[in-house]
């Protein structure tokens, strides 16, 4: 009686796990990059970091708000000089109340850091994400070209085995040789490696992809679309529509931190510094059924004279800032020279790569008339097999150069949007 619903369980349980282990998802570029976007674990940790850098600025106003602090006490009179009168002898229970408040112009100084702290977080976080994009989409193209890479191995070996199939039905009528026959094995072998060594490489990239995006390896991914024909907008290109990159942004953002850093540790130490603060501690007697206090308000007007001293420990954080200022900005001067050298490189590859697609585009229609005339010039005798094989190496060859030129096309027209701080796809016109 207990074995039908083990049985049902069972069945239950390989149900879950067949679609457990053939769970499949269907993907297009923008896909990917949303569910990067939503899922990639670096980015969640930059977007972590910009939320703390916006609650500190939220909350760095709360320098201006008074310190406070309260207890409850005991105490009890003590003389070192003479006995302590027999009504005051005793212990007598109350409580203490202080507040302080310390003003310095300095504070206005920490607040625009705060700002300026988080302004840059944001900055970071944007660069993190257009990283991240840049790199999903520049893989997603990569794949598609392996992916067809792949399958023109698999054609090619498929290929092979028909023609070896034909020439051992040759070879048996008499009309191939040993040799022939020889040569179309090892041409079906070397196919067949060629083929697993694109499927390797597809899966391996197909790998990388998962993990930018955080999916299970054992999840099937199919990826959509095809790399087609594409050309340049340059057209798209304007003094409105580019920006800065948001690295540079966030450079600067960070020069800025260390000046208002610098500022208020200059103020901090040359200025004088305010302080208010009141006390106040009752207590109640027993005996007369009185509280008392010796409560105080005080104002200080304080300065730190050996500030003023050259080799003084403030002196030298100041200098320390000032170093890490003229360093950030000869950074910033270098980050901004080679944006601009890595511009007007980009534009140089995309121009090359584009007259280059369109050359192996011609390349690959001679290369099939090529092979279709030696094709049928074996069937009538008047070259020999090595020289087909030839041919349709050359048009796999042309076909695989093109693929590749294609992709550098694509991922050269990435990077300069990437430069240019330019939405993605907007200098792409696919055909």
């Amino acid at each position: 009686m207990k074995t039908k619903p083990a049985l049902l369980c069972l069945g239950v349980l390989i149900v879950l796990r067949a679609n457990h282990v053939f769970a499949e998802t269907a993907l297009d570029i923008e896909a990917a990059v949303g569910i990067a976007l939503e899922k990639n674990l670096s980015l969640e940790r930059s977007r972590m970091e910009s939320a703390s850098a916006k609650r500190r600025y939220g909350r760095s106003w709360n320098s201006l708000i008074p310190s406070l602090e309260a207890g409850v006490l005991a105490a009890r009179p003590t003389s070192i000089t003479g006995p302590v009168p027999p009504e005051s002898n005793t212990w007598m229970p109350g409580f203490s109340l202080s507040a302080g408040l310390q003003l310095s112009p300095s504070l206005v100084t920490d607040i625009k850091r705060t700002k300026e702290d988080y302004e840059a977080g944001l900055l970071n976080y944007a660069a993190a994400r257009q990283d991240l994009e840049f790199q999903v989409r520049r893989l997603y193209y990569q794949l598609l070209v392996l992916r067809a890479n792949t399958e023109l191995m698999e054609q090619n070996a498929a290929g092979a085995q028909g023609r070896y199939e034909q020439i051992r039905a040759r070879q048996r009528a008499g009309q191939a040789s040993n040799l022939e026959e020889l040569s179309a094995r090892l041409d079906v072998q070397t196919r067949r490696t060629d083929a697993q060594s694109a499927a390797a490489a597809y899966e391996n990239a197909l790998d990388s992809l998962k993990h930018l995006l955080m999916i299970p390896p054992e999840e099937t991914i199919v990826l959509r679309g095809a790399l087609q024909t594409l050309s340049f907008a340059e057209a798209e290109i304007s003094a409105e529509t580019s920006g800065e990159a948001p690295a540079i942004g966030a450079l600067r953002k960070t020069i800025s931190s260390l000046e208002a850093q610098r500022r208020g540790l200059r103020i901090s130490s040359y200025a004088p510094s305010l302080n208010l603060s009141w006390n106040a501690s009752p207590l109640y007697s027993g005996k007369t059924h009185d509280w008392t206090d010796s409560g105080l308000f005080s104002i200080t007007l304080s300065i730190k004279p050996d500030n003023f001293l050259p080799w003084s420990r403030a002196k030298e954080e100041i200098d320390s800032l000032s170093d890490s200022i003229a360093m950030g900005q000869n950074q910033l001067r270098e980050s901004i020279l080679g944006r601009q050298n890595a511009i007007q490189k980009l534009r140089r590859d995309i121009a090359q790569s584009g007259e280059a697609v369109e050359t192996l585009r011609l390349n690959v229609t001679l290369a099939g008339e090529s092979y279709r005339a030696y094709e049928d010039a074996y069937r009538r005798g008047a070259v020999d097999i090595q020289s087909l094989y030839s041919a349709r190496d050359n048009v796999l060859l042309a076909e695989n150069q093109l693929l590749s030129e294609q992709y550098n096309l694509a991922a050269a027209i990435l990077e300069l949007e990437k430069e240019l701080a330019l939405p993605f796809g907007t200098l792409m016109r696919w055909e």
